[in-house]
């Protein structure tokens, strides 16, 4: 008898457990896991994410006190204060204090441009269905971090941009889609993300869905 009821009592802290995970996940938020799902509206970090794919970010509380520690590289989740319904996924491209500035596409961090390798071009597919392709760049940042970015146009408006200086607290972020990106070169619409703004950091790709690209990655030491 006392085997059964131990049984039946294994049985229904399973049930209970399962239960739990249900809804934790169900919850979308993964509160008590501290991640997030979301679903990327658009095409402007594409090649990393394409459109509609869901990532999985580890969540920041900055009502709790939490705060972000800024990695050059990082794609992160934030929002802007005048338009808090929505959230954004930028990747972090420069730091406070730092001085920033594209020339012919070429990303400058304090003068020092930020190597680009040229790639086989990304072949994606349009909302209409048609296939398109697009120059494609691996770029490598000062920490080792390398990932993949697009340049559609060559003499895009946004290619060649002044100089602009970081302040305090804030990050200088931008799409992986350089000329489909509204982002921190639009200082009257995005500008600098503040540190107290950033809500998540997105740690993988869910659902991907085209020939797709990490995150990034850690440039490899070249042997001798």
């Amino acid at each position: 008898m006392a085997s059964k009821r131990k049984s039946f009592r294994g049985l229904l802290v399973g049930l209970l457990a399962l239960v739990l995970v249900v809804v934790a996940v169900s919850w979308n938020d993964f509160y008590l896991l501290r991640l997030k799902t979301y679903s990327n509206p658009s095409s402007n970090m594409r090649p990393t994410l394409e459109v509609d794919e869901v990532v999985l970010a580890t969540k920041i509380f900055p009502s709790m006190g939490e705060h972000y520690e800024p990695v050059r590289g990082d794609v992160i989740v934030f929002t802007i204060a005048a338009k808090r319904a929505n959230d954004y996924m930028k990747r972090v491209i420069g730091l406070p204090g730092e001085r920033i500035r594209l020339q012919d596409g070429v990303v400058l961090i304090n003068d020092v441009p930020v190597p680009r390798q040229a790639l086989a071009d990304y072949r994606y597919e349009d909302r209409d269905g048609s296939e398109s392709s697009a120059p494609r760049f691996r770029e490598t940042l000062p920490n080792g971090r390398s990932y993949e970015v697009l340049d559609l146009d060559p003499q895009g408006q946004m290619d060649t941009t002044r100089e602009y200086v970081v302040p305090d607290g804030h990050l200088f972020v931008m799409g992986d889609n350089r000329d489909n990106s509204v982002d921190s070169r639009y200082t009257d619409y995005i500008g600098y993300v503040p540190l107290s703004g950033v809500s998540g950091v997105v740690e993988m790709i869910l659902l991907p869905k085209g020939e797709g690209s990490s995150l990034w990655q850690r440039q490899q030491p070249e042997s001798n």
